[in-house]
């Protein structure tokens, strides 16, 4: 509803005549101003219609064409010249300077007042200001009621996406897709969430505006609580509008409700989730009370279920809220448990069968700032549940020992002999019972037998690589063979022998990351 100059010309009944600047006549007019200056253009913005008189327009045609210049120079809509006061007629330099630049220049008479061309302007401008906020109050309607009848974010997208005339998306901080609308809208995710991680972005808390295959973009961060919860692309093929960015506002607001409220009833099913888990492995809970507890959190007990351990070097609480957030975007996240316990997260799901920790490790660690280790138990039946997580814990413990990624607990191997002993002291024997002969000589005579050992039994008693792991001569390796021999009583030659060697270093490595950490893998 925008009036240009043109079609103020055309309004009936004003006897206003054009005199220059054909070319302009499609420029919108923003507001009407009446100056008498030399030199308004300080106190113009742009897109304004000046009336004048002509007593700042200058006497010579040099000074008028200064005059049109400025004008056409500050961006402003074009000009009415009052004839019968300083001028019998539009200037000939005015009309020459005006048709140059293309700048929309036309004569007022002396009996047309100035008040009748600012009536109609603003009669026109508040037309456009009623119908702006009309359309505006009516698409905010729609997109309150998709909140109201319970669609959610993806009904708000769509309802932006209908009333812009576009395409709207929402993603995480993460960069994964919420809602879209068209869903084919998601084909500009990628570029959005590139444009995020451009330093002129500068950071997450502001919009950006971009042009991206024709269409005019703004994304847009979604803030609750003074907290960036997600992000808001919108788009369309002409560029956006003072409506499109008001009804985005109010979009931007409902989604931060919607999100706000997400957050609050996740927190809460999580804290609720973790003091059943926690009852159910101290026992508080009896069989029975469990199985009815787990049903209404959505576990099928008639299922098994797998546990996981998982750990990042930080806030085990922080890393539950990732995995509570990376699980309810998996199928395996249908139904889960997730609490932080000690230094780690234990959580509970139902996969639909063994294989599925890369899948589950590779989008909790998306979403994680560190490193993200993962071990993962057997699937059992629910009331094994306390099996399964100590599984997770000794997966996650050699993970720490070895500098593994992920492990299961089934693929373990020997492993799961040595984590089978449950109690510490156990395995401190054991590895003893085997090392300590060999601990005693090397801290009497400063002796390598141990690291020797190790480095022999890991390259499969294989003189040469072993010789070069240590750096040593092979004939030096040899004669540390033999104190090793001498010393314990066992023969390398022998198989069960150096199963015994191999299985004491290991017992030695999963006490001392335990020990160091201030960890214990014994315990549920």
């Amino acid at each position: 509803m925008s009036l240009t100059v043109g079609e103020l010309l055309r309004t009936p009944g004003l006897d206003i005549r054009p005199k220059a600047g054909r070319r302009g006549l499609t420029q919108t007019i923003r507001w009407v101003h009446v100056s008498e200056l030399e030199d308004p253009t300080p106190w113009l913005k742009g897109g304004e219609l000046l009336l004048t008189t002509g007593m700042g327009v200058g006497k010579t045609p040099a000074r008028q064409r200064g005059y049109v210049g400025r004008l056409a120079a500050a961006g402003l809509a074009g000009l009415g010249l009052g004839t019968g006061f300083s001028f019998r007629s539009v200037p000939k330099a005015v009309v020459d300077a005006a048709e140059a630049a293309g700048f929309p220049v036309f004569e007022v008479p002396y009996d047309v007042p100035f008040i009748a061309i600012t009536e109609v302007v603003f009669t026109r401008l508040m037309a456009e200001q009623y119908d702006l906020l009309s359309r505006s109050l009516e698409a905010e309607h729609t997109l309150t009621r998709a909140v109201l009848e319970g669609q959610g974010v993806e009904g708000i997208v769509a309802a932006l996406a209908k009333a812009i005339g576009g395409w709207s998306v929402l993603f995480d901080l993460h960069g994964s897709l919420m809602a879209a609308e068209p869903a084919t809208a998601d084909v500009y995710l990628p570029r959005l969430w590139s444009e995020l991680q451009t330093p002129r972005a500068e950071g997450p808390r502001f919009s950006l505006s971009v042009v991206d295959r024709g269409h005019h973009i703004v994304i847009q961060p979604v803030t609750a609580q003074g907290r960036v919860e997600a992000f808001l692309g919108a788009g369309k093929r002409d560029a956006l509008t003072h409506f499109d960015r008001i009804v985005s506002s109010h979009a931007l607001a409902l989604l931060a409700l919607e999100l706000a409220k997400a957050r609050a009833v996740s927190d809460t099913e999580r804290r609720l989730k973790g003091d059943v888990l926690d009852k159910i492995l101290s026992g508080e809970l009896e069989p029975a009370r469990a199985r009815q507890s787990l049903e209404r959190l959505g576990f099928d007990v008639d299922r098994p279920v797998a546990a996981l351990a998982l750990a990042d070097g930080g806030s085990p609480e922080a890393l539950a809220g990732v995995c509570e957030e990376a699980l309810a975007r998996l199928p395996e996240g249908r139904a889960f448990m997730c609490s932080p316990r000690d230094d780690l997260v234990v959580a509970i799901l139902q996969p639909a069968g063994s294989g599925f920790l890369g899948d589950v490790q590779a989008a909790i660690g998306a979403r994680s700032s560190g490193d993200v280790l993962a071990g993962a138990g057997s699937l059992v039946p629910f009331d094994e549940i306390a099996q399964t997580i100590r599984e997770a814990r000794y997966a996650l413990q050699v993970c720490r020992t070895e500098g593994r990624q992920s492990a299961e607990f089934q693929d373990l191997g020997t492993y799961q002999l040595l984590l089978s002993l449950q109690d510490p002291e156990a395995l401190r024997t054991f590895a003893g019972s085997v090392l300590a002969p060999l601990d005693r000589y090397d801290r009497g005579h400063g002796g390598e037998l141990v690291p020797s050992l190790r480095a022999f039994l890991e390259k499969n008693a294989r003189w040469e690589a072993a010789a070069m792991e240590l750096l040593v001569h092979r004939h030096t390796l040899r004669y540390r063979m033999r104190k090793v021999e001498e010393l314990t009583g066992r023969r390398l030659s022998s198989a069960r022998d150096r199963m015994e060697f191999f299985l004491a270093l290991r017992a030695r490595d999963l006490l001392s990351s335990a020990e160091g950490n201030g960890r214990s893998f014994s315990r549920p």
